[in-house]
């Protein structure tokens, strides 16, 4: 979705045809002349949506000198044009597509809806890892205990696919208002921005695995297996949404590897953070509301499960981030002098802090679970770890609309 206007000294706009792609991988959009153009200064104004969803726009300017440079209509070249004495004004070029990107895709509002989204993928991923990798391990919860528990998680992934297809179709919304607020792309329709772009594709494979995992944690509910092994295949398509909708699939290298780190990224994150939301929000009240006095036991059992998970998690998210701000960021000194770099630095940084709560659980308040004390220190830091995690995902939200 592509489009630019020429026009002289005067003002008077040049036809110009339809945009023409490029080679496969040139990031080149290929404009035909009607006719060639005369010797004087002209203006080009674009407009364009990348494969990410995020619009953009700016200008140059170049003289032509001499005799008409131009590639005339009907001619079997599609080269770029090429005018002696060109003086492209790339500074602003790039100022105006910075300032356009940070006012519309990195908006408040737009920024927000991102955030809700990846806590809600994280809330449907956590439930599902929960119940496959963490129940499981849990030796001393009795099977009565744990089958409570997951039609629990059930009920929570329920309300949780339920908010997916909520905000994605909000966002869908936000995209086509933010599309329609471009000049030249006014007459774009959802169908166009569904069904002919990237992250159209990636949206509505999103709401479709969503509505899927809805149905596996309705039949989960009732206690059927079978809604298990749906909901995982569906957090698993889920998982890959973002990637194919985002910075990854747009990224001019490594595409493949960047969409593979991306999806390990969202795995990863959900794995640990939302089954810690999981094991706090729903293991551990069942667990302590049971009778008996073998109630500490079956936290200590569930925390004991959820802590391999964690730290393998951690891993992968820590892994897949570096090898994606090395793509992203051609200089280290990109994190402090551009806008992208200031957001990763600050999610960097918020990491860096939930790494240290998810430490100090494990080496100083885990042993103590078998206390109502420990329980107690428990719940108070893990509630601050998952408040760190939704300043992450915040955070994240700003830093995808944001154009690296």
């Amino acid at each position: 979705m592509s489009s630019a206007s020429l026009k002289d000294s005067d003002g008077n706009e040049v036809v110009m045809m339809l945009p023409e792609a490029g080679q496969a991988g040139d990031n080149e959009i290929h404009f035909r002349l009607s006719c060639p153009l005369s010797p004087g200064r002209y203006i080009m104004a674009w407009r364009t949506a990348a494969s990410d969803g995020h619009p953009s726009r700016g200008s140059f300017g170049f003289t032509v000198v001499g005799e008409a440079a131009a590639t005339p209509l009907g001619s079997g070249s599609t080269s770029p044009i090429a005018v002696p004495g060109s003086e492209a004004n790339e500074t602003s070029q790039k100022g105006a597509e910075a300032g356009e990107e940070q006012e519309d895709a990195a908006s408040p509002a737009n920024s927000l809806a991102r955030a809700l989204l990846f806590t809600a993928l994280l809330a449907v991923i956590g439930v599902v890892a929960f119940r496959v990798l963490v129940l499981p391990r849990a030796r001393t919860v009795s099977p009565e205990l744990c089958q409570k528990i997951a039609r629990r998680a059930a009920g929570f992934g329920l309300l949780a696919s339920g908010l997916v297809i909520f905000v994605s179709l909000v966002r869908l919304y936000l995209e086509a208002r933010m599309m329609g607020a471009m000049p030249g792309m006014r007459g774009s329709s959802l169908n166009q921005i569904v069904m002919q772009t990237l992250w159209g594709y990636a949206f509505m494979i999103q709401v479709a695995a969503a509505v899927l995992a809805l149905v596996a944690f309705s039949l989960a509910v009732r206690g059927m297996r079978m809604g298990w092994t749906i909901a995982t295949i569906s957090a698993v398509v889920l998982a890959i949404t973002p990637a194919l909708g985002g910075h990854a699939a747009s990224s001019p290298r490594f595409t493949s590897l960047m969409i593979s780190a991306d999806f390990l990224h969202v795995l990863g994150g959900a794995s640990w953070l939302g089954t810690l939301l999981c094991v706090m929000l729903i293991g551990v009240p069942i667990a302590l509301a049971a009778e008996g006095a073998d109630r500490w036991g079956s936290v200590a059992s569930l925390i004991n499960s959820f802590s391999p998970i964690a730290l393998g998690s951690a891993t992968l998210v820590v892994a897949s981030g570096i090898f994606a701000s090395w793509i992203h960021l051609e200089h280290l000194s990109s994190l402090w002098t551009t806008s992208y770099g200031k957001a990763l630095l600050a999610k960097l940084l918020l990491v860096g802090c939930i790494l240290t709560i998810g430490a100090y659980n494990f080496r100083r308040v885990q042993p103590q679970l078998v206390r109502e004390e420990g329980v107690a220190r428990l719940r108070k830091s893990a509630g601050i770890e998952v408040a760190v995690g939704f300043l992450i995902l915040l955070v994240t939200g700003l830093l995808t609309g944001i154009s690296p």
